[in-house]
């Protein structure tokens, strides 16, 4: 019996295996990086969080700070419509009661003059 024949070109075996060698190559190079990355880094990287955390919490500290800011101008807003508000009240119950006033006097001035 023979052998059927390769679908690759001669010469692609070679290549192919010169490809697998490299990626081989490059995946320990990888590997050997990242073992010295984080034998190295560890420290370096929980310093660096701790940093994050540490400017995260400052900023929402901050932020905790304008919004109690806030919510007092908030306050101090809607003390100052209460009290507009019931100005007005005031103001329109004056107004119905003088136009009653005033409805009542003219009919009694219409009635007088009769």
């Amino acid at each position: 019996m023979s052998q059927p024949a390769s679908p690759l070109p001669s010469g692609w075996m070679t290549i192919l295996d010169d490809v697998h060698m490299r990626l081989d190559q490059a995946i320990a190079s990888a590997n050997a990086r990242m073992d010295e990355m984080s034998m190295h880094s560890a420290p370096n990287m929980v310093e660096a969080r701790h940093q994050e955390v540490t400017r995260w919490r400052e900023r929402l500290a901050r932020l905790n700070t304008f919004l109690e800011s806030a919510e007092q101008v908030v306050q101090s807003v809607d003390e100052v419509l209460q009290q507009e508000e019931t100005r007005l009240r005031n103001q329109m119950a004056a107004s119905a009661r003088l136009r009653q006033k005033l409805a009542q006097d003219a009919n009694g001035a219409i009635e007088y003059k009769t």
